[in-house]
């Protein structure tokens, strides 16, 4: 009888638990920022760590990916720019975010 009661609450703590553990995809601590590299370089922010991919797709295309950490005391910035360049190395397309890292948050709607 005791046995099946521990087995019972055993049994209840796992479930109880592993919901718990479960991770949420809607949870981010990244918040997107208006700010550039130079806004932040202004503001006083150092450049921590450095990288670039590369990807050469089928049709000659050249997909970069740089990424770039910031830091000024204990605020931190990650910015990612992706630019796609053609055989000329002309470049075809840019984006640029820059990110903070802040408290993770709930995203709602239309973030």
């Amino acid at each position: 009888m005791v046995k099946n009661k521990l087995i019972s609450f055993i049994f209840i703590l796992i479930i109880f638990f592993s919901n718990k553990s479960f991770t949420n995809p809607n949870i981010d601590q990244w918040l997107e920022s208006e700010k550039t590299y130079k806004d932040l370089i202004n503001d006083g922010f150092e450049v921590k760590s450095y990288s670039i991919s590369e990807i050469q797709t089928s049709n000659g295309l050249m997909l970069l990916l740089f990424v770039t950490v910031l830091q000024k005391n204990q605020d931190l910035y990650e910015c990612q720019e992706y630019q796609t360049i053609d055989q000329n190395l002309e470049t075809l397309d840019m984006t640029l975010i820059c990110k903070q890292l802040v408290q993770p948050y709930q995203r709602g709607m239309g973030t």
